[in-house]
């Protein structure tokens, strides 16, 4: 989602911030995530940035990612000893509208949640124009998702950044910003072409859900950024959602201001040591003060 801000912070202040958060944080236990590494992406082409949504193969060796601007970026990722040392093959193609145009103008192409269905379905969702499409693959027309009233109340800039899939096609969408309670994120669920209410997940005010994933366990990870003005914090905490309700809370991460960009898109995916990954990536806003960068942690098996 687009900020207008301007980033300045002092490493202390990050070291003071960073303390601060963890010592505060209150998930019901800790599962401590390794920073790997970060990668940063840099193609001198105006369509580049703003990525929001990821899908990462289930190999680790390509990407599916979504801009701001309405583009399907797909790459495949070279890595060295289990590191992305260069990203290339890039392809891109728009995000169409169901009369098979580009959106004229950026509120209708806003896409930032991605996920994929079973079937090999992709759902984007978008903000601004409030919605979720289905898409064959990158560059086919959409099919619409059924809306539930509930979504009416979704504030304009944000709704749906965070969507996931799991493996019986359940699609869980989690809005930005609070609908109902403001100490709660309420995660809806659709199934047979119905929305519902699936559950909620206890909500820092301090951040705000902006990219999930269902891991290879079957948990439900979700990706959180808070900004205060001067700089972005990133947590990511993971849930069983075996049941009717999320339970064993997780906290696997959380950085203060200046560790990490503007992190959006979350990929979960288990690796060849049988770790758990954590890939993100950032969405630099378009502003020459960010970067695009590909973000990845890991937890032992």
């Amino acid at each position: 989602m687009r900020r207008r801000f301007a980033i300045s912070v002092g490493i202390g202040l990050a070291a003071l911030a960073l303390h601060a958060l963890w010592a505060n944080a209150t998930p019901s236990s800790r599962q401590a995530a390794t920073h790997l590494a970060s990668f940063r992406w840099q193609i001198p082409e105006g369509w580049f940035g703003g990525f929001s949504g990821l899908i990462i193969s289930e190999d680790g060796t390509n990407l599916l990612a979504v801009s701001d601007r309405g583009q399907f970026v797909q790459a495949a990722l070279l890595r060295n000893d289990g590191q992305i040392a260069d990203v290339t093959n890039v392809r891109r193609a728009q995000v169409l509208r169901k009369n098979g145009q580009f959106a004229p103008r950026p509120i209708g192409r806003d896409t930032e949640g991605l996920a994929l269905m079973p079937n090999g379905t992709i759902m984007v969702s978008f903000e601004g124009q409030h919605r979720v499409e289905r898409f064959a693959r990158p560059g086919a027309i959409p099919r619409a998702v059924a809306w539930h009233a509930d979504f009416d109340q979704m504030p304009k800039n944000a709704g749906f950044e965070a969507i996931a899939t799991a493996a019986d096609g359940t699609v869980y969408a989690m809005p930005e910003a609070p609908i109902g309670a403001e100490n709660v994120v309420q995660v809806f669920a659709l199934k047979g072409g119905t929305w519902r209410k699936a559950f909620t997940l206890n909500r820092d005010k301090q951040f705000q859900p902006v990219g999930a994933d269902i891991g290879p366990d079957g948990r439900l990870y979700i990706l959180e950024r808070g900004f205060n003005g001067f700089g972005f914090r990133t947590r990511a905490r993971s849930f069983d959602i075996s049941g009717t309700q999320a339970s064993d809370e997780k906290l696997l991460f959380q950085k203060g201001i200046g560790r990490h960009d503007n992190l959006e898109g979350l990929s979960v995916w288990r690796d060849d040591q049988a770790r758990i990954r954590l890939t993100m990536i950032s969405d630099d806003n378009f502003r020459l003060l960010q970067r695009t960068e590909i973000v990845e942690y890991v937890i032992a098996p």
